[in-house]
């Protein structure tokens, strides 16, 4: 078995900044506002949430979230997306450094 440590080269912080939306206008919108402030197809995702049926089995359609990886830009990403109309905004920092595997 190798227990060798590696050295992991990773962003040392990820930003994230993700919003809700209730109707899918205004998270395209918001999207189109992205793209025209420089933010790419890449660094955008749009996902619908939530959505199920009622007690009758009636189809409720969910929120819609978008989120940005925002790593640097993510007051402007906030910006942007809380003035088209997203209910919810916030902003995930993940940062990871360090090392994989077994230290002897």
């Amino acid at each position: 078995m190798d227990t060798r440590t590696q050295e992991v080269h990773v962003p040392s912080e990820h930003v994230a900044v993700v919003a809700i939306f209730a109707d899918r206008e205004a998270a395209e919108a918001a999207i189109d506002a992205l793209l025209d402030q420089r933010f790419t197809d890449d660094q955008i995702s749009l996902v619908a949430r939530g959505a199920g049926t009622d007690e009758s089995g009636k189809f409720v359609p969910g929120g819609l979230m978008v989120t940005v990886n925002a790593t640097g830009r993510e007051h402007d990403a906030e910006r942007i997306l809380t003035s088209h109309e997203a209910s919810e905004v916030t902003t995930n920092r993940v940062g990871a450094t360090g090392r994989v595997g077994e230290e002897t």
